[in-house]
């Protein structure tokens, strides 16, 4: 349930950057309220995303809570920040500052479950600062002052703990993880939790205390720079070290405007307006290092979990087609046994959540001679995909690739399916063997996919690559027990446990787990003649159920004496 939440969080992020673009264009709005929005709509969901996704347990209660929450607080705040400070601005900025009272809370409750864990310790630290910037939001835009301050210097400060309070705090923890040695990103862990506060205490009651904490912070986040580009950038995969160069290289040109801005503040002498500021510092913070920067430790985490899982080196080139592995050259002409089944032996999988002695025989069969078996579909597309489903029908029509069904009622249930032989000096994983599926029908292959075994702790995996244009999709699935005597396939993560299983695009080894997962159930009804079994292929977007295929699966013999 938590993975499926968060998933929803995530979606956040696309849709909310569509969002954020789309009210740019709108006139009501000043660059510091258009930063603000640019951590509603984007960096918070984007960051709260990445953290619970390194969590073992998230609460599910805060989860429902923040999806729930975190749109309605993102347009209502665009909506507040259109009107002029008053009681129905203020009360339109509320929603937002709800949200972040409520990942205060979850930081409060992170903060003691991993107290002394530094790493955890630093994102705990964010989250709970957030809530500063939530108060100075609704005491802004209801016209009230606070601590003798009001105007501008109250937007900015929701500014600093929006993105210096929030966001920086967790980019230090995940350093902090990354590292074997630990002494100065720990340094940059505490310094980072104290200076935030220490700027806004200085801003309040002494200059000298503004800008000794303004020059701390820019240290912290210069330390944090250098550890990135001396031990993380080496290490990084080419994408990956191209987003940790551009965030971590554009921190020093944004701190040094802000210890010169400081230091004008502490003479009198003023050495950069404030709108200089906003474009320069601002907005490099906002996008360049806290943006890009989630965007380079979430690269990085995501190398890091697909560093040990073998990927296809097979990708297609155009249309793909029942044909594409004769057209790539990839068939083993003369195999030493030719494979019938995706397994060659289910025993295999055996382990403490896979028990095969509670599956009918027939499933055993299914897998280990799939090339006895046809299947029939039928497809449930979810109400919110059926326009898109046509899109995407146009697209995979063409291409012959996961070439899905769109209604029950059609030419495109009935099945066919075969099993090839697949060099494994081609595909760089071992055993390889293709499964193609084809309507019978109108000859469309419903998709081509080269299916695999790994092993990565205890556990094995069934890994299958399906061949795109110049790339290809991996979908890694974990095999266990259901209910009631079923076998369970899939890439969602088990509650509390990592693993290999998920949904990749990988492009020349570069893999990027995708928002989408995948759970495949499969039984024998009881009251079902010997052969005949029946399953369930469920997909979910962004944790949003998009699409159910049901399969009607009988030996090939009682297809054609029926």
């Amino acid at each position: 349930m938590p993975n499926r939440l968060n998933q929803i969080i995530h979606s956040y992020v696309p849709t909310g950057l569509l969002l954020w673009l789309g009210f740019w264009f709108l006139p009501y709005y000043d660059q510091a309220e258009r930063i603000i929005l640019f951590a509603a709509f984007v960096v918070v969901p984007l960051t709260l995303y990445r953290v619970f996704e390194s969590l073992k347990n998230t609460p599910v209660l805060f989860l429902k809570i923040l999806i729930s929450l975190i749109p309605i607080g993102a347009i209502s705040l665009a909506v507040s920040f259109a009107l002029s400070p008053g009681p129905i601005a203020g009360a339109l900025a509320i929603p937002w500052s709800l949200v972040t009272f409520v990942i205060a809370a979850m930081g409060v409750g992170l903060l003691v479950k991993s107290f002394p864990h530094f790493g955890d310790v630093s994102r705990a630290i964010g989250f709970m600062y957030i809530s500063v910037g939530g108060i100075w939001l609704a005491a802004y835009q209801f016209g009230s002052s606070l601590l003798g301050f009001e105007g501008l210097i109250m937007l900015l400060t929701v500014n600093h703990f929006h993105y210096a309070g929030f966001v920086v705090p967790v980019l230090f923890g995940f350093l902090h993880d990354s590292l074997e040695r630990k002494s100065f990103s720990g340094l940059t862990v505490v310094l980072g939790g104290i200076t935030p506060i220490l700027i806004a205490l200085g801003m309040t009651y002494s200059p000298i205390l503004e800008w000794l904490s303004v020059v701390t912070f820019a240290l912290s986040l210069i330390l944090y720079s250098v550890l990135v580009f001396t031990c993380v950038i080496p290490k990084a995969t080419r994408w990956t070290k191209g987003f940790h160069l551009l965030s971590s290289g554009v921190i020093w040109l944004t701190m040094a405007l802000a210890v010169l801005y400081g230091f004008g503040e502490l003479t009198g002498q003023s050495t950069i307006s404030i709108s200089t500021m906003i474009v320069f510092h601002g907005w490099g913070n906002a996008v360049l290092f806290c943006f890009i920067g989630v965007l380079a430790w979430h690269a990085t985490l995501m190398d890091q979990a697909t560093a040990g899982i073998p990927f296809s080196r097979i990708q297609g080139t155009g249309r793909i087609g029942a044909d594409v592995f004769t057209k790539l050259e990839v068939l083993d002409r003369e195999p030493e046994e030719k494979p019938t089944g995706l397994i060659d032996d289910m025993q295999d999988y055996q382990n403490q959540s896979l028990d095969l002695e509670r599956f009918d025989q027939d499933i055993i069969d299914f897998y280990e001679k799939t090339d006895d078996f046809e299947l029939y579909v039928t497809p449930y597309w979810s109400k919110a995909f059926t326009y898109p489903a046509k899109v995407y029908k146009c697209g995979s029509q063409w291409l012959e690739q996961m070439n899905f069904p769109l209604e029950a009622e059609s030419i495109e249930q009935q099945v066919k399916s075969v099993i090839l032989p697949i060099q494994d000096s081609k595909d760089g994983r071992q055993n390889v063997r293709a499964w193609v599926r084809t309507y019978n029908q109108t000859k469309k292959t419903i998709y081509a996919a080269l299916y695999s075994t790994h092993v990565s702790g205890r556990t094995r995996y069934m890994n299958i690559a399906f061949p795109l244009p110049y790339s290809q999709m991996t979908s890694i699935l974990n095999l266990r027990n259901g209910s009631d005597e079923t076998l369970v396939l899939t890439s969602w993560p088990s509650e509390g446990k990592s693993g290999d299983q998920g949904v990749y695009l990988v492009l020349n080894q570069k893999a990027i787990r995708l928002p989408i997962n995948e759970t495949i159930t499969v039984w024998k009804d009881p009251d079902s003649p010997k052969g005949k079994i029946e399953a369930r292929h469920d997909m979910w977007l962004f944790g949003m159920k998009f699409l159910t295929l049901d399969y009607n699966i009988s030996k090939k013999s009682q297809v054609v004496d029926s």
